[in-house]
């Protein structure tokens, strides 16, 4: 099939999966789309719909954008109560952070809509009060009403890295677009904290522990991952360099990000699972963890493809993107080796001359963009096909097992069955990056183009504010 109908497909999964959304979870965070019902696992902010108003966008469906923003701006609406502090719910600073700020920013940049930013700021607003810390380093969750923060249970009172460190760039894109530097100032000063400690956060330099003390000011142990709870903070190392205008101390965003991807290698974090020919499979493991790997891993090849762009020398550019086609390799295996040909959560890697296994750990899957985002950016990269074929096997496998005929699309429980079991769930994400990045990948090349905008981690385009050479992708 050529790239355009396949394209077409992903539109009209979208579609679909929009509509009963609408249908029958307006006004909700998420659809259950088996039982038909809204669920608020966010605080009830409309998160699907703000998160997938981009999506509409890019997708050419502008009258469903402006439906939508009119929705989420109209007076009478749930999320205008929640922005004017009407509404007595704690909300998730990180997830709410990414997917509706995010949302709504990139919302303003794609479209110029005013309404779109005025929203966003109303609602960084709501969240500013998680910041008021002795640190200065936000707790996890905050009540958009009393401005009471907090973290959760199991931490001990800690902040989380993947959550406080990946902020920077809505904030930034917020303050550059309002002219008000407050925002900027809030997430600017976390990375101060988080670069002072580089060389004594108890982590190989260029790493940092998932948990952070944020009335004592200092990282307090817990795991060192590229999977969950530390992911996002180092994509956006580089993703903050590569597209801020007047950034605070660039040139250290850049080191710290080499200084990251050096001690992702020189720690065991990467290492072979298997070989076939020429081509190598690399497992990426959190420390103290042997060929384990998560599915939300599957960013990093990604991330190694920007990093590789205006790397500091060439042959480091070249090690990025053939370090990215190693960790893809085993990302996309991941998916080929289960009876449904979607990935599980979580696996271990068992390496073997002869006969090289991957055992299920984790057997859900809940439409997860890791993979896809990366098989995207490894495309825009290199122009290579193979990419867009695996990208379109997997789009097969979800609409096998996902769809919900008039219902929408759901993840499954386990992967190992097939026909596999539904989980009753439509995670917002699915609309705003899973279905975002293949349709973009079966786009032309200067569509959403790699040197004019940068994707935060829920897959929301802003536009670029650093001046640089357009290249291919």
């Amino acid at each position: 099939m050529a790239p355009t109908p396949r394209r077409d497909a992903v539109r009209d999964a979208f579609r679909e999966c929009l509509t009963a959304y609408v249908t029958y979870a307006s006004g909700h965070d998420e659809l259950a789309p088996a039982s038909r019902r809204g669920v608020d696992d966010f605080g009830g902010v409309d998160t699907t719909l703000a998160d997938a108003l981009d999506t509409m966008f890019i997708m050419g469906m502008k009258k469903e954008f402006a439906e939508g923003l009119g929705r989420l701006k109209a007076e009478t609406s749930g999320f205008r109560a929640l922005i004017n502090g009407e509404v007595d719910r704690d909300v998730s600073v990180f997830e709410t952070n990414i997917r509706v700020l995010g949302g709504l920013l990139a919302a303003h940049d794609l479209s110029g809509d005013g309404d779109a930013l005025e929203l966003a700021e109303s609602f960084a607003a709501r969240l500013s009060a998680a910041f008021d810390t002795p640190s200065g380093v936000p707790k996890s969750f905050v009540n958009v009403k009393t401005g009471k923060s907090f973290t959760l249970q199991w931490t001990g009172g800690k902040s989380i890295l993947a959550d406080f460190g990946s902020m920077h760039l809505e904030w930034a894109t917020l303050s550059a677009r309002t002219k008000n530097p407050v925002y900027e100032a809030h997430t600017g000063h976390v990375f101060e904290q988080i670069a002072r400690a580089r060389r004594n956060s108890g982590a190989p330099v260029g790493l940092f522990p998932h948990l952070y003390d944020t009335d004592a000011g200092k990282f307090a142990g817990g795991t060192v991952t590229f999977g969950a709870l530390g992911d996002s903070f180092y994509e956006y190392l580089i993703k903050c360099w590569r597209s801020l205008a007047d950034l605070k101390d660039a040139p250290l965003w850049r080191e710290m990000f080499d200084d990251a991807v050096a001690a992702m290698t020189a720690a065991n974090m990467t290492r072979e699972w298997k070989r076939e020919g020429d081509d190598v499979y690399l497992a990426l493991s959190p420390i103290g963890s042997t060929y384990t790997m998560e599915h939300l891993a599957c960013f990093a090849p990604g991330m190694l493809v920007l990093g590789g762009a205006e790397a500091p020398t060439k042959a480091l550019a070249e090690e990025y993107v053939e370090l990215a086609r190693k960790i893809a390799r085993t990302c996309v295996a991941m998916y080929d080796s289960q009876p449904s040909g979607l990935a599980p959560d979580h696996v271990k890697l068992v390496p073997s001359p002869s006969s090289p296994s991957m055992n299920v750990i984790d057997g859900k899957n809940i439409q997860r963009p890791e993979t896809v985002e990366s098989l995207f950016y490894l495309y825009r990269k290199t122009g290579e096909e193979q990419f867009r074929d695996q990208a379109w096997k997997i789009f097969q496998s979800m609409k096998a097992a996902y769809s919900v005929p008039g219902s929408g699309w759901q993840g499954v429980r386990d992967v190992r069955q097939s026909p596999a079991q539904g989980d009753d769930k439509m995670q917002s994400f699915f609309l705003a990056e899973t279905l975002k990045y293949l349709y973009l990948i079966f786009s032309d090349s200067d569509e959403m183009h790699l040197d004019e905008w940068v994707f935060n981690t829920e897959a929301h385009p802003f536009r670029i504010t650093k001046t640089r050479a357009k290249s291919d992708g």
